[in-house]
């Protein structure tokens, strides 16, 4: 009873220990695909936001160029209610056809005011006028009273808007008033959809509103209560469907809710995400704030299916089953030798008292002496096919764990690739946008009648220039896939330059300075696939401790992150002794724990610093570089200056053998 009650509580100490350590690593990966997801809308909304600035700069230096827009305007300033109105026809006449071109663009409204923030002409109504905008427009009020541009999102009398608002003067430098650009929601959705393939909503909170605005029929936006949340308005476009919004709802929002109202509460960027049947849905929600009190006022949410986190829940509840069956048969198997022990052992002490009690007569003392014997020797026969069969089993459980490690490497090296894939998306918006901007400029200058054929040549050699960058990065990602396990002769320079191509997008995105001293004539004779997988490996765990560095940050005026990468350092270093090549990799994140770093290299192992992946990253690193290419690999701490600062930091030193 006592060993039955002994082994159930081993099988639930070790069954809650293995479920709470699977369980952690299943929520690391979760929410590490859910920050990309963020960081991912981040990226396609401040693009998109560039693009309506450059296109608002460009509109304010034409109008800042025409001197009959400068005129009009200038002749209204003192003009009677009859001239002004003359003036204003006169004015609208001249920008319609401009109009009607950023209007197609997403220029919702395009608008002047005087100095007194009165309105003198709305392109999208011309009809309405002279009305005061001053406790109503904070942007005209704040762009007239200081003489600076206004960005931002901002409510109106009737809908919201992303407003470009700016001081106007004459040629003599007189101030005339303001004059606005505003970028409608609509046309930011329609831009995530059909430009970076993301289906949007844009939920705006209903207490912006005036609640006049809501019992006319005169609202630019048709808007409808948002299913993500009861304060807020969903802003509708032409690829709003109701029933699939209902369907929504229903399968996916009500299962989220209150998650959803308590994320929204902290006015932050968040991610929530539902299993459906074959895949899962990952909801994202990007704060926008207005331009006066700077508080969140609306949503941009993107939906999108990712079959990542489905594999990775499913993967996790098999392991949960495969885990509790075979603990189970392993606590039976082991109860069952040991009470056979118990049982056996029970018996021969039995025999043996009825042996001293028989003790009258020594013949039979002496058979049944013989018959303990007999007994004795058959259960030391049973005893050894238990030990055979146990050391087969044995012998089948390694083979087993063997096949499983060799699985968890190559989910090793699948999840290095999905960083890939990541940072092959980092590097390709930058030339993506150089790209847009280039043709969408050629085309603004066409239709302004200012394109000549030096712009025309130099653009195109710009937008030639990025697509060979595009195409470098596609063969890179091709020769690190293909897993050539070829050994031949390679330069150690020109592998260490393909790792840092491989990884150029997470080392912008995470502001990374790459410090770089390597020898250029240095030869291996091996595997350099493999050392690119090694380098990679090593580089992930350097920049997850650098990420957690508290740096110092700054905001610039569209709210994005500044920081100082100055404090993220990494630095690589080749060089030669006598027939070994050896390579050291340094950070400045402060180095291992003293009671840590014996332990980095074993199977499984990890910490906060290694808290991605399996915990196998570092230990594959040391098989292929000693068992894979007759190598070696330690991990130190090392105390250094640089740049006049003192810094700590774990650091990594491969020696290979020359060619």
């Amino acid at each position: 009873m006592k060993l039955k009650i002994a082994m159930i509580l081993i099988f639930i100490l070790t069954n809650g220990i293995l479920y709470y350590t699977n369980t952690q690593t299943k929520n690391e990966r979760i929410d590490l695909i859910l920050n990309e997801q963020i960081k991912d809308l981040e990226t396609h909304y401040n693009l998109t936001m560039d693009y309506f600035i450059q296109d608002a700069k460009t509109i304010k230096n034409n109008i800042d160029n025409n001197k009959k827009i400068i005129k009009l305007f200038s002749q209204a300033q003192n003009a009677t209610k009859e001239q002004r109105d003359i003036l204003r026809d006169k004015l609208y006449k001249l920008l319609a056809p401009q109009y009607g071109r950023i209007h197609s663009r997403g220029i919702l409204q395009f608008q002047f005011v005087f100095p007194d923030n009165k309105c003198f002409l709305r392109m999208h109504k011309p009809s309405k006028y002279g009305d005061d905008l001053t406790n109503i427009r904070y942007s005209f009020k704040q762009a007239n009273k200081t003489k600076e541009t206004i960005i931002g999102f901002e409510q109106g009398r009737t809908t919201h808007a992303f407003r470009y608002a700016y001081p106007y003067y004459d040629k003599q430098g007189n101030h005339l008033g303001a004059i606005e650009t505003s970028l409608s929601s609509h046309f930011l959705q329609e831009k995530l959809l059909s430009v970076n393939k993301i289906h949007s909503h844009f939920l705006v909170n209903k207490n912006i509103f005036d609640v006049k605005a809501w019992e006319t029929k005169d609202l630019i936006q048709k808007y409808m209560p948002s299913i993500e949340h009861k304060d807020y308005m969903f802003a509708l476009t032409n690829h709003s469907n109701k029933g699939k919004l209902i369907n929504k709802e229903k399968t996916i929002i009500s299962k989220l809710r209150e998650q959803i109202n308590n994320k929204i509460a902290l006015k932050k960027p968040f991610a929530v995400y539902k299993n459906l049947e074959h895949s899962t849905n990952i909801i994202t929600f990007l704060p926008i704030t207005n331009t006066q009190q700077k508080d969140v006022v609306a949503y941009v949410v993107s939906y999108n299916d990712n079959q990542t986190i489905y594999n990775i829940i499913k993967d996790y509840n098999k392991a949960n089953i495969v885990r509790l069956v075979g603990l189970l048969l392993l606590c039976y198997f082991i109860y069952r030798n040991l009470n056979y022990k118990n049982e056996l052992e029970e018996e021969v002490e039995l025999k043996t008292k009825s042996l001293n009690n028989k003790n009258t007569k020594l013949q039979e003392q002496a058979k049944i002496l013989t018959q303990i014997h007999r007994e004795l020797e058959d259960s030391e026969y049973e005893l050894e096919e238990i030990n055979k069969n146990l050391e087969n089993r044995i012998i089948e459980e390694v083979e087993k764990n063997k096949h499983i490690q060799e699985q968890l490497f190559k989910s090793e090296k699948l999840a290095s690739m999905g960083d890939m894939i990541g940072n092959i998306a980092h590097q390709w918006r930058q030339p993506l946008s150089v790209i847009s901007t280039a043709s969408t400029g050629i085309v603004m200058q066409k239709e302004y009648g200012i394109l000549d054929e030096t712009n025309l040549i130099d653009t195109c050699n710009k937008i030639n220039d990025n697509a060979q960058y595009l195409s470098k990065t596609i063969d890179d990602f091709k020769n690190f896939i293909k897993g050539d396990r070829t050994k031949k002769l390679f330069s150690l320079k020109k592998d260490v330059d393909s790792f840092l191509h491989l990884v150029e997008g997470s080392i912008k995105t995470h502001n990374i300075n790459m410090i770089l001293d390597l020898q250029e004539d240095i030869k291996i004779d091996g595997y350099e696939n493999e050392l690119t997988q090694c380098l990679i490996n090593i580089f992930n765990n350097a920049k997850d401790e650098l990420i957690k560095k508290d740096t110092n940050v700054s905001f610039d005026s569209t709210n994005k992150k500044n920081y100082n990468n100055e404090d993220r350092l990494i630095f690589i270093t080749t060089s030669t002794n006598k027939d070994k090549a050896i390579i050291k990799i340094k950070d400045n994140g402060g180095g291992i724990l003293k009671d840590i770093l014996p332990k980095v290299f074993e199977p499984y192992f990890t910490t906060k610093h290694q808290s991605q992946g399996t915990g196998l990253g570092l230990h594959m690193t040391y098989n292929l570089i000693v068992d894979g290419m007759n190598g070696t690999i330690e991990a130190t701490n090392d105390s250094f200056e640089y740049g006049g600062k003192n810094y700590t930091g774990a650091e990594f030193i491969i020696t290979l053998p020359l060619s």
